[in-house]
């Protein structure tokens, strides 16, 4: 089968699994499904991993092993001008653009553990925020690019972390959940979205940012929920689960209705090739969904034949 016609088969299995979705859920989505072909930015014998777009849609920073490390590279939305940003056997994952586009935080064990960096969008200035004997990683910027929001070991349980953007005033956001992990700022910066296993299975959950309201439990379905991604304008959630004996991106109103499946078969039982000290994070740490700032797109990990993880950009209609 050639490249061409496998691309086709997939969009054309990906397209009957959202309408099946759609029509069993009896909601009408926002997003037209039909218009779905994805394209793909790497096309390679590595693994690819943890898409993120700067703010004027032109280009993806991600991770590859392309190298023989898990660094971090750039390369146009057009699949053009792939180029590497980090380099070296210290690994790098879980890159973010803060919003004005000027700088990108990731996480880091160059230090030795995983640490938060920031650097310019070139790959220079590389600056440490923290510095905590912990893992801390997954950082994600606040919408006016004043916060950012991560993942840590701390107190040795996963809860998300907030400190400003210079690295100062770090606090613990969520408390008592035995793995919260993969924050996401609201639109308006008021709430954060994480995945948590305070129930016993990893269920997405809302916050408010300051730490004081209630936990929101809103997903229910007794799977596991995996980073959360919210849409530009703030009205959809986009999101890795595994359901139904797949892994597939889905997608919800912030609120946790008009729960929709975009995907099927999407990856399988994949794993890459790579490992971080704490046991859950191998399993979930690579599944992580970006949405193009204008909010025509989401940039995941699709498995292609041969087993790689390659960059995919699912465009969408609404």
């Amino acid at each position: 089968m050639t490249a061409r016609r496998s691309t086709r088969l997939m969009a054309l299995v990906t397209l009957y699994a959202a309408l099946t979705a759609c029509a069993q859920s009896g909601v009408h989505s926002e997003i037209d499904f039909s218009s779905q072909h994805t394209i793909l930015l790497t096309h390679d014998a590595f693994d690819n991993l943890n898409p993120t777009w700067s703010p004027d849609g032109q280009t993806v920073v991600y991770v590859s092993n392309r190298s023989g490390a898990w660094n971090l590279w750039a390369i146009h939305a057009d699949g053009t001008g792939l180029h590497s940003l980090t380099a070296g056997n210290a690994e790098d994952r879980f890159p973010a653009f803060s919003p004005d586009g000027r700088k990108i935080a990731f996480a880091s064990r160059r230090s030795g553990n995983w640490d938060i960096w920031v650097m310019n969008v070139d790959g220079t200035d590389l600056t440490q925020l923290t510095t905590n004997r912990m893992d801390d990683l997954a950082p994600t910027w606040s919408r006016d690019g004043a916060q950012i929001a991560f993942d840590s070991y701390r107190d040795y349980e996963y809860s998300i972390y907030v400190m400003d953007a210079d690295g100062s005033h770090q606090r613990k956001l969520t408390t008592g959940g035995n793995g919260d992990w993969g924050a996401a700022f609201d639109e308006s910066g008021q709430n954060v979205l994480f995945v948590s296993t305070r129930t016993g299975n990893g269920d997405l959950y809302a916050i408010d940012a300051a730490g004081q309201g209630p936990y929101r439990r809103l997903t229910t379905d007794g799977e596991r929920e995996l980073f959360p991604a919210l849409s530009p304008d703030g009205r959809k959630v986009a999101f890795l689960a595994e359901r139904q004996g797949d892994r597939d991106l889905w997608m919800m109103d912030p609120d946790g209705s008009h729960q929709v499946r975009v995907t099927h078969g999407l990856l399988g039982k994949w794993q890459p090739r790579f490992n971080i000290d704490r046991q859950f994070y191998p399993a979930v740490g690579y599944f992580t969904v970006a949405w193009k700032p204008d909010g025509t797109a989401i940039a995941y990990t699709q498995i292609v034949r041969g087993g790689t993880g390659q960059i995919a950009v699912l465009p969408l209609s609404k």
